[in-house]
């Protein structure tokens, strides 16, 4: 099951053009979440992701991107990894602008975690005060205009609801 995994995040990596690096802190917070994003956006990983410092966190996936790399397996194309290349493609074009900043990425990953666990089945406008409140007060310390900004990024591009 390991080896399946791993293979699926290199070729969502590969499918989304972005090249995995665990080098720095950055790097590993950008791989956490664009992983967690995939998953939720409908690309099967299988990963079982939980509530962290940083927001949604699997070691696991630490542990297969580390294997990547040690391999150096990353360029698996997503249809030679099992996963719908459509798909993978598609939340390419989505994350573009938003692939190479990691609070960008935390502030979504994050937001995506809390709508799913805290508010399932409640209207995003009921619900949107208490999570801005959850990530500037309460899980977090970010700044308030910047998670607002982040959210409408999201709303735009289909990535919350």
């Amino acid at each position: 099951m390991q080896q399946v995994k791993s293979l699926g995040l290199a070729g969502l990596f590969s499918g989304i053009g972005k090249t995995i690096s665990m080098d720095k802190f950055e790097d590993k917070l950008e791989v956490q979440k664009i992983t967690y994003i995939a998953q939720e956006y409908g690309i099967n990983l299988g990963y079982p992701f939980e509530w962290y410092l940083r927001g949604p966190y699997c070691k696991q996936v630490s542990e297969d991107a580390h294997a990547i790399l040690d391999s150096k397996t990353a360029n698996v194309s997503p249809s030679e990894a099992g996963l719908n290349e459509e798909k993978v493609k598609e939340l390419g074009n989505i994350l573009k602008p938003f692939i190479n900043n990691p609070e960008w990425l935390e502030i979504a990953g994050s937001l995506i975690y809390l709508r799913k666990e805290n508010y399932a089945g409640k209207q995003l406008d009921q619900i949107i005060g208490y999570m801005l409140e959850d990530l500037t007060y309460g899980y977090k310390n970010f700044n308030d205009s910047l998670v607002r900004k982040v959210l409408s990024d999201m709303i735009k591009i289909g990535l919350i609801k």
